[in-house]
C-alpha cells in the first residue's frame, strides 16, 4: 500500500511540475512579440518597446527621436541575447561600439498580469554587469 501511494504521489508531482512549466514557456513565448514599457533607474523616464521577435527598437517618451534599434537572438522560449544599439544609423565610436558587439544575456525570471521582470548580464571590458527591471505590458 506504502508503494501505491508513493507512485501516485510521484506521478501526481511530475504531472504539476511538467504543467507548470509549459505554462511559464507559452507566456514567454507571448513576449516575443509586443509592446511594452520600462522606466530608466536613473531619471524614471518611461521608455518604449516594440519588439518583433529579433528586433526590438526603444524609444524614449520625452524626445520620441528615432528609436535605438537592438538585435535579439532568443536561446530558448525565456532566455534571449541581446545586442544592444546593434542596428543604428549612424556610426559607434569607442565604448559604444564594444556594448552593440557584445550582447547582454537576458533571463525572464517572472511574468505576471501587468508586467514581467528579467535580469540582465553583460561582460563589458571585463567587467560584468547585472540588472534586474520590470517591464509592463502596453495594452
Amino acid at each position: 500500500m506504502n508503494n501505491t501511494k508513493l507512485c501516485l504521489l510521484i506521478v501526481i508531482l511530475t504531472h504539476l511540475f511538467i504543467t507548470g512549466s509549459c505554462k511559464d514557456i507559452t507566456k514567454c513565448q507571448q513576449l516575443k512579440n509586443g509592446k511594452f514599457y520600462y522606466y530608466t533607474k536613473a531619471t524614471r523616464e518611461k521608455i518604449y518597446i516594440e519588439r518583433l521577435d529579433s528586433l526590438q527598437a526603444e524609444t524614449d517618451s520625452i524626445l520620441g527621436s528615432s528609436p535605438q534599434k537592438s538585435k535579439i537572438v532568443w536561446k530558448s522560449d525565456c532566455k534571449y541575447d541581446m545586442y544592444i544599439n546593434a542596428f543604428t544609423e549612424s556610426k559607434l565610436a569607442g565604448y559604444d561600439s564594444v556594448i552593440a558587439a557584445t550582447p547582454a544575456h537576458v533571463d525572464i525570471v517572472y511574468i505576471g498580469d501587468t508586467f514581467y521582470v528579467c535580469i540582465a548580464k553583460i561582460n563589458v571590458l571585463n567587467k560584468n554587469i547585472e540588472l534586474r527591471d520590470t517591464i509592463y505590458f502596453n495594452r
